[in-house]
Parts: structure tokens; sequence; C-alpha cells
């Protein structure tokens, strides 16, 4: 499997410094994983020179845009991650596109982005050649990059043509959280943190439930039991993991967009037994 980090996601999307902050938490959250679960690896990336001149914090290069990070510690694991040759190795050592072909990228409503002599180029030359290999995306958060994978939730799906021409017409995946790698790695290599056994003896994480559909469901600063309410986009129900119960009696409480009736219980998946409302419990949201 052959990992790259698309330094093209770099679009200037970040307003400030924390939101460039959170942005690098999310970022070397995504390694630390990556290192943990994926053993038969190799990691790319762009040549440090040329990443520096991409934009983090609107109108901040790379590196003003790395300065500004206060906490050295954070600013450290990254550094180690964009920059240190221990880390992801530079694939232009190993190049196989040519620099006088074009590639372009399907970025949404008939819009491409020119990716020429870019990481996106390098690896959709290396699936066109090599096509029943694994290859992975990992992108900046809050980029352009966002068009929803059709198979798998919280991962983006990254379209690229090489010079025009449908015959050579490639679409990668792209994550940019945890969430979404441990998504992909739950469908691509069935290495689930996501199962939640029957037998366990403590109720299921937030991520073990269908609260992890970030598109679907969004935190909310509420909480009851100790755990996190989210609320149902489509719908303004309030949603949050019994944390009284384990194992087969595990399940999610379901509230109407009050808070002050109780719709039911719900299953890990979301499906919801009316039958079990209770008109004693409410919520304060």
């Amino acid at each position: 499997m052959e990992i790259f980090i698309n330094e093209v996601s770099l679009e200037g999307q970040y307003l400030n410094e924390a939101e460039f902050r959170d942005a690098v938490k999310t970022f070397t959250a995504i390694f630390v994983l990556i290192n943990a679960k994926i053993q038969e690896k190799k990691l790319y990336k762009e040549e440090s020179d040329r990443i520096k001149i991409y934009e983090a914090i609107r109108d901040s290069n790379f590196p003003t845009s790395l300065n500004q990070i206060k906490d050295k510690s954070l600013k450290t694991a990254f550094i180690n991650i964009v920059f240190n040759k221990s880390n992801p190795q530079e694939w232009r050592t190993e190049k196989l596109h040519s620099s006088e072909d074009l590639f372009d990228c399907f970025i949404g409503s008939d819009n491409y982005k020119d990716v020429s002599d870019t990481s996106l180029a390098e690896v959709t030359e290396r699936k066109l050649q090599n096509p029943d290999s694994e290859y992975l995306l990992i992108n900046f958060p809050n980029s352009s990059f966002k068009i929803a994978h059709p198979d798998i939730r919280n991962i983006c799906l990254i379209t690229i043509i090489k010079n025009n021409d449908e015959i050579n017409l490639i679409c990668l995946d792209g994550i940019d959280s945890k969430l979404s790698l441990e998504c992909w790695l739950e469908n691509k290599l069935n290495l689930s943190q996501l199962e939640y056994s029957l037998d366990s003896k403590e109720p299921p994480r937030d991520e073990q439930t269908i609260l992890r559909d970030s598109i679907r469901f969004k935190k909310t600063s509420s909480r009851c039991q100790e755990r996190v309410i989210y609320c149902e986009l489509t719908t303004g129900r309030y949603w949050y993991v019994d944390n009284l119960h384990n194992g087969k009696a595990a399940h999610l409480e379901v509230f109407d967009k009050t808070g002050k009736n109780h719709l039911g219980e719900a299953d890990l998946n979301g499906n919801i037994n009316y039958s079990e409302s209770d008109s004693n419990k409410t919520i304060d949201v």
C-alpha cells in the first residue's frame, strides 16, 4: 500500500492560527493511527522545498503558518511528519509521471483543478501503471477535496484525468480525519476499530455507533450520563449513548428537538424502537 500526503489540499483555507492548529492536530492523529494499524505501507510526500510554497493560513506560506503555532510539541510532531526524512519519503526520488503530461482533478460542478507535477499526478500515474495496487491520499482538513465517496462513508473521492483522455481517468480515495481513516480501514482492510462486541463489559464508544456519521450527526456541547449529546441534522432530534448499558443491552437514547420528549431507544446502527419511549425521560440541550 502506498499513502501520499496531498500537498495540493493546502489552499490557505485556515483563517488564523487556531484553525490551523486544529488542522495540524487532526493531521498528526491520522499518522498515529496509520503507524499503529498499517504495517505494510509506503508513505510519500512532496519535496520539503516545494511544500513551502503552499499556503496554510490565508495569505501565509507554509513555513510562516507553521511558525504561528504556539504549541511546541504539536509543531515538532507535525514537522517530523512533513519535513523529516525518517517519516514519509519524497516521491520525486522514484518519480514515474512525466512533467510534460497534464493532470486535472475534478472538484465539482464541472470545475477542475490543474494538479500537474504534484503528488496527485504521481499517484495517478502509479495507479494507471499498477491498477491492482492500493493507494490512499491524506488531505489537510477543510480543503476543496470533499466530493463524497459513493461507497465509503466519511471518505472523499478524488477523480483525476491524465491528458484529457477518459481512458486515463482514475478515482482515488482521500481522507482528512482519524474517523475517515477508521472508516477506510474498516472497508478496505477489514481493520475495524469500530466494531462493538456484544460481550463487552463497557458501553460502546460514540464512534462504535451510528453517531460516527459526521454527515448525519453533529456534536453538541450538552451531555447526559457523561456522554456527548448529538444532534441529528435533518430532524433536529437528539441522540446519545446510554452509558448504563453494555454488551447486548447497549443502545442509544433518542429525543425530539426540544429534548423534552423521549422517542425511544435505538440500536447501534440507528434503528429506533419507538415502543421503548419513556415519558419520564428528558434532557437539557
